[in-house]
């Protein structure tokens, strides 16, 4: 193949891949009430129901990042949905979180971004439509990203809004 043939098909792979309608949302990973400043956050993009019976999420990370070895170190995640009208919220976890959850103003924050947590250790962004409570139960390595596989444990919902999603702004991940 020569070399703009291989570019061209590169490209349309990129294009292909770029248009698979995923959602957008911030996974916490970390326990909010034993090790607050050991939570991180990060913008995801591919979480998917994978069983009913237990309920399982699956949630695709970088194998590099901080959000992951969070999640193999406390093996608590939670997932924060945003609203369509979100866009510049979740641009705030696009690059890594490194103090956890902090005390700005008197209420907990994450990013500047301001945060919840319960008893139970997970901690979700307050502007979020609903939130997902998991205990991790298998990390599933896959080359550049990891598998996260999680019994979820909890939910809540906070309001009533489309969900935001990759193709409601003008980022893009993948290819």
């Amino acid at each position: 193949m020569t070399d703009a043939l291989h570019d061209e098909d590169d490209r349309r792979t990129r294009r292909v891949l770029w248009s698979l309608p995923t959602g957008l949302m911030v996974v916490a990973a970390g326990d909010a009430q034993r090790d607050p400043g050991g939570v991180r956050a990060m913008t995801v993009n591919l979480v998917m129901q994978v069983a009913t019976e237990p309920r399982v999420v699956a949630i695709s990370m970088e194998t590099e990042s901080h959000t992951l070895e969070a999640t193999r170190n406390s093996g608590i995640i939670t997932l924060s949905l945003l609203g369509v009208d979100e866009r510049a919220l979740i641009r705030k976890f696009v690059k890594p979180t490194f103090n956890g959850v902090e005390q700005v103003a008197g209420a907990s924050a994450m990013a500047g971004v301001a945060v919840t947590s319960d008893a139970d250790g997970y901690c979700w962004l307050d502007q979020s439509v609903a939130m997902i409570g998991a205990r991790v139960t298998e990390i599933i390595e896959l080359g550049s990203h990891a598998l996260v596989v999680a019994e979820v444990h909890t939910t809540r919902e906070f309001g009533d809004q489309p969900l935001l999603t990759m193709r409601d702004t003008k980022m893009n991940y993948g290819g």
